[in-house]
């Protein structure tokens, strides 16, 4: 008796669609020769083949940015991902008017402290907390300057977001000067965007899917933006299957655009005298 042949399904996988706020972490995920492409169209992009710099730096950064980066054009990346299977939504603009355009002279301004991260970046660590520790040292009305070899485009998205003051200089070949200064604490986030994260019964589902398995953190007592460092310090550690329970005394709406960077969910629930934050791997 012959046997009857089967045929198999063929499995179609759907091209990724990106577009200039697509972050370039997903974009490597998805197909790693992107680095290739990438680092032909900008030296600034060779970074991204240490696999420790390209977890620090990829997930942060959106296209547009690292267009600025790399000092090219967004359609200049968005072409050339498209040459090896990306599919391109050129719908989406990008705003022109970013603080990172600015120039600033050094005594129009009252410098109190300055970071150099180049060595951080040379050595494969991540300096935002560093550079957060120091800046929180700042007074208000005072300005620091972060040394680096290239444009931080996504540093300057968070502290615009929280209310500094940020130019940037680039007076001199491979070096670009980034003056902070610390005005006052920017406007509150929309709680309303995180709504459905604070959902009770999503929180106890999750507390309940990871059990026993959390390192716990208590930044209740941490002046700003020392509870931000901590909790990004406990996940850099963080295995996969475990989750940090962290006890906050409000809502960290500021850490949430961070989290989502860096590929972790979260859930969280206002108690009476404090916030209980569950944060997961996605």
């Amino acid at each position: 008796m012959r046997g009857r042949v089967v045929a198999l399904p063929r499995l179609i996988f759907a091209a990724m669609t990106i577009n200039a706020e697509t972050k370039i972490g997903a974009i490597i995920k998805d197909k790693l020769e992107a680095i290739d492409v990438l680092v032909s169209l900008s030296p600034h992009f060779k970074k991204l083949k240490n696999p420790v710099l390209r977890k620090i730096l990829a997930p942060r950064v959106t296209v547009a940015e690292a267009a600025v980066i790399g000092n090219c054009k967004v359609e200049a990346i968005l072409d050339n991902l498209a040459q090896i299977g990306f599919n391109i939504d050129n719908s989406h603009t990008v705003a022109k008017d970013t603080p990172t355009n600015s120039t600033i002279a050094e005594n129009d301004i009252d410098l109190v402290a300055s970071i150099d991260v180049r060595p951080d970046l040379a050595n494969g660590s991540d300096p935002f907390n560093r550079i957060m520790n120091k800046l929180s040292e700042v007074p208000e009305g005072k300005t620091m300057l972060l040394i680096n070899s290239f444009e931080p485009t996504p540093l300057i998205r968070i502290l615009t977001g929280k209310g500094y003051s940020v130019s940037v200089s680039k007076n001199q070949p491979g070096i670009v000067f980034t003056y902070i200064t610390k005005i006052k604490e920017g406007p509150v986030p929309d709680g309303n965007l995180d709504s459905q994260f604070s959902d009770p019964n999503l929180f106890d589902s999750i507390l309940k899917h990871y059990h026993l398995k959390f390192t716990e953190i208590d930044v209740r007592q941490l002046e700003m933006p020392k509870p931000m460092i901590a909790i990004l310090d406990e996940l850099d550690h963080l295995e996969k299957g475990e989750a940090l329970y962290v006890r906050h005394k409000k809502v960290p709406l500021f850490l949430f655009p961070e989290l989502k960077d860096r590929g972790f969910s979260y859930v969280y629930k206002q108690a009476e005298s404090e916030v209980i934050l569950i944060i997961y791997h996605s």
